[in-house]
């Protein structure tokens, strides 16, 4: 993260270190060249309250400043230890460990759920000069953990920024979940694009079937499915992703809450024999259809068994619309050629070179992230994106869109030379830091976070993230 700090000075201006009981963390250098006692590097690992994520549907990484400034009052306690009168911060890392995974293989299941903050530094611990007058010119990183920019002006023209797309989607008003057999959210069978994202704002995801069928979900399971250009199907949960992968969605306030309702009366969760007494239902090959005039709400119900005493009821679990006369679809998504990107070599730290994807690698991606835009490669591989389509972020994981045991996990894995295990992975990169079933790498401004399923030095890979 970059800011600017601007400065604004008559003829005399010199900042000067302000008292501290704590050493304090330099925003700029001092005008004496003082004497470096140490450089030391550390890495602090904070572990998320589950509860807390849960509580304010936020992401990880929504934590990190609170996280970092907590680390920055940590270094400046090591800095007093080492008896420093200074710190001068010359790196900082802030990254994130945001992993939930259930993967089988013939001996059980491999499951694990770690939310973590991770924050790597390398400080100066300095005795100063007599003379403690600072310079005006800005240390690598400032007393609130900020990369700057230094200018010097006397007027400065704050020019307006684009909106980022997660906060549209957060600030839209969505439309009341009302559903008929021809509508849902007031999207009907047969509007434009246009039309559908006027109503419900920016989509969460969009994917292309072979077929040609766009897809775009809101949330994390409301699917619009358009054919030339006019929307053909509308489902509640069509199964496009499977767990893991939508939790590389960000939860929507607007679309995640199942709040839906069917003509005022039925809700997801009543029971099969409340929905009958207000829809015409009709029996068809284990799910319920109700008939509008050109088109037809489909109703899947599911078995609960409330108690052993107690016989399972049927509750209503979810919708799909669609015009009567429909054919069966092939829900293979069409992903684009990435053969211009070498993702081994680049995972390898051997190509540093800047990728900027083309609009037709871009069709499968991942909108609404905390991250930013996440493009789809494959089931296995998401490549983050900035503004431009340049990609600044690769990430290696289990399947997001199918099931997947180990076995065909690790052959991903081979595909991309990553190495299956923990003790494979610290022989290919001998510099990086074990932390348990967490490994680091840091190299420049490339940083790679690599999880594992145990502590163990045989722990299975289970997904791998680099950023840049």
């Amino acid at each position: 993260m970059k800011l600017s700090l601007l400065l604004i000075c008559g003829a005399v201006c010199y900042p000067v270190m302000a008292a501290n009981k704590l050493p304090p963390i330099l925003d700029f250098y001092p005008e004496c060249t003082p004497q470096v006692i140490n450089t030391a590097s550390d890495r602090v690992v904070y572990d998320i309250d589950l509860a807390l994520l849960k509580q304010t549907n936020s992401s990880v990484m929504a934590h990190s400043e609170a996280y970092l400034q907590q680390a920055l009052v940590g270094i400046q306690h090591k800095a007093e230890l080492a008896g420093a009168d200074a710190v001068i911060i010359d790196r900082l890392n802030v990254g994130s460990v945001d992993r939930s995974v259930d993967l089988k293989d013939d001996n059980g299941r491999v499951n694990s759920n770690v939310k973590q903050i991770i924050v790597l530094s390398t400080v100066q611990h300095i005795k100063l000069c007599e003379d403690q007058q600072l310079t005006k010119n800005p240390t690598p990183y400032n007393s609130k953990g900020k990369s700057l920019s230094f200018t010097e002006t006397l007027v400065t023209l704050a020019m307006p920024e684009k909106e980022d797309l997660l906060i549209q989607a957060q600030k839209h008003n969505a439309p009341k979940a009302d559903i008929t057999t021809n509508s849902a959210y007031g999207v009907h069978i047969g509007d434009t694009l246009d039309e559908l994202q006027q109503a419900l704002g920016p989509h969460s995801i969009q994917l292309q079937f072979r077929d040609g069928t766009m897809v775009y979900g809101y949330g994390r399971s409301l699917w619009f499915f358009v054919e030339n250009a006019k929307i053909a199907m509308i489902s509640q949960e069509q199964g496009m992703l499977n767990g893991h992968g939508k939790n590389q969605i960000t939860l929507s306030e607007n679309y995640d809450h199942d709040d839906w309702v069917i003509v005022g009366k039925v809700h997801q969760g009543d029971e099969l024999q409340t929905v009958a007494k207000h829809l015409s239902l009709r029996k068809n090959n284990g799910y319920y259809t109700v008939k509008g005039e050109s088109s037809q709400l489909i109703l899947q119900f599911e078995d609960y068994k409330e108690s052993i005493t107690k016989e399972a009821v049927s509750k209503l679990n979810n919708f799909s619309i669609m015009p009567i006369a429909t054919s069966k679809k092939n829900h293979q998504v069409n992903f684009a050629n990435f053969d211009n990107i070498d993702i081994a070599k680049i995972i390898a730290l051997d190509d540093k070179q800047a990728h900027t994807l083309q609009p037709q690698q871009l069709i499968n991606q991942i909108q609404l992230s905390e991250n930013g835009p996440m493009v789809f490669v494959n089931n296995n591989v998401l490549l983050g994106i900035n503004d431009q389509g340049t990609v600044n972020r690769i990430k290696v994981t289990e399947s997001m869109l199918a099931s997947q045991d180990i076995n065909e996990f690790n052959k991903v894995l081979a595909n991309y030379q990553i190495p299956a295990t923990k003790s494979a992975l610290l022989v290919r990169y001998p510099n990086a830091e074990d932390n348990f079933d967490n490994v680091m790498i840091s190299e420049g401004n490339l940083l790679m976070s690599v999880n594992f399923d145990s502590y163990d030095d045989d722990a299975q890979l289970i997904d791998l993230t680099l950023s840049f």
